[in-house]
């Protein structure tokens, strides 16, 4: 909660900078499937391509200087998560990528369909790696059949390669999470039992359940939070369920514009995660001249102030909105939070 005391403050006192808590790093467009469900698919369609290695490294360098860059400014970048419009592990050394991001102290997250993380343990010191916040494995089902009717493999099914990778890193000790969009093809009891019986025998740390959306229409996931709930005690795994998406919305603004950058292969610097690509949602390049003075500049807020978010559906910012406008509306409230 401290992050969005911090960006309430800058509110208050503009005259001064704000640096981002997180950033969104996406190291290439390329993808290994083709999920029925991916919102990434056209862009990637679009600009199949990715970055050099130096320039990540020059962009994870800027990052973790940024305190330095802006001294006189509210916040600290303390979290990077590799994401992708495709792969992440599909980028050539993208674990060292990831080995350079732990060594600059981040938070590193990484968001894979685990089908070459092998790489990861092959290359990077296993302590390295067990100090990496979470790995999230894009998995979907608990059945190789299943897998690949959601998944939809580009060359050969990847389910038994996923899953032996998979156990070879929760063998060395990482936090690794399985992560499950569920939709109308994996929510049947025999479905949710394999998604179960699976994570046992992997041994992750936990299940992350989340509702896929499509044209802007989120899977009614409360339905079968019960369920899973059960499930979760039968088995004896830990659960997540993201809910929050059909929260009622408090805000006409997206504050996480001001404190949720992503970095996209195209060389833009995106605001909106629903719209990597789309060149209203961009505030600039990253990859010339010093992405840092864009932040917060004219072009940055203005975009802020025009994106009215009533036409907007609920999205991954949603509940980070929602308790930014609580203290906005109530700033009584930054009192209680501790920095």
């Amino acid at each position: 909660m401290y992050q969005y005391a911090e960006l309430v403050h800058w509110m208050q006192n503009p005259s001064k900078g704000f640096i981002p808590a997180s950033a969104d790093i996406d190291l290439t467009n390329i993808c290994d499937q083709d999920c029925y469900y991916c919102s990434s698919a056209d862009f990637r369609k679009e600009l199949p391509t990715q970055k050099t290695f130096n320039d990540y490294i020059n962009l994870l360098d800027k990052l973790a200087s940024w305190r330095a860059y802006k001294p006189d400014s509210y916040g600290t970048l303390h979290t990077i998560t590799f994401t992708g419009g495709g792969e992440p592990t599909l980028f050539k050394n993208y674990e060292r990528v990831l080995e350079h991001s732990i060594d600059l102290g981040f938070l590193t997250s990484i968001t894979t369909n685990a089908s070459r993380i092998d790489k990861l343990i092959k290359n990077v010191d296993h302590n390295k790696i067990k100090k990496m916040s979470w790995i999230g494995v894009d998995i979907d089902a608990g059945s190789k059949e299943l897998y690949e009717t959601i998944r939809k493999s580009k060359s050969k099914n990847m389910f038994d390669r996923v899953m032996q990778n998979v156990k070879s890193l929760t063998d060395i000790g990482a936090n690794v999470d399985l992560k499950i969009l569920l939709g109308e093809y994996n929510t049947s009891n025999s479905a949710l039992h394999n998604i179960f019986k699976m994570a046992k025998i992997l041994n992750v740390r936990q299940i992350y359940f989340r509702p896929i959306v499509i044209d802007g229409i989120s899977f009614p996931i409360r339905n079968y939070v019960e369920t899973l709930e059960n499930l979760s005690n039968e088995y004896q795994v830990k659960t997540m369920f993201n809910t929050r998406r059909d929260v009622p919305k408090s805000y006409t603004r997206c504050h996480q514009m001001l404190q949720f950058p992503m970095f996209c292969v195209d060389g833009k610097i995106y605001v909106c995660c629903e719209n990597k690509g789309n060149s209203r949602f961009d505030i600039g390049r990253w990859d010339e001249g010093d992405f840092r003075d864009l932040w917060l500049g004219e072009n940055h807020m203005k975009l802020y102030n025009s994106i009215n978010t009533n036409f907007c559906p609920p999205c991954r910012s949603h509940h980070h909105n929602n308790a930014i406008q609580n203290i906005i509306n109530n700033p009584e409230l930054i009192e209680t939070l501790h920095y």
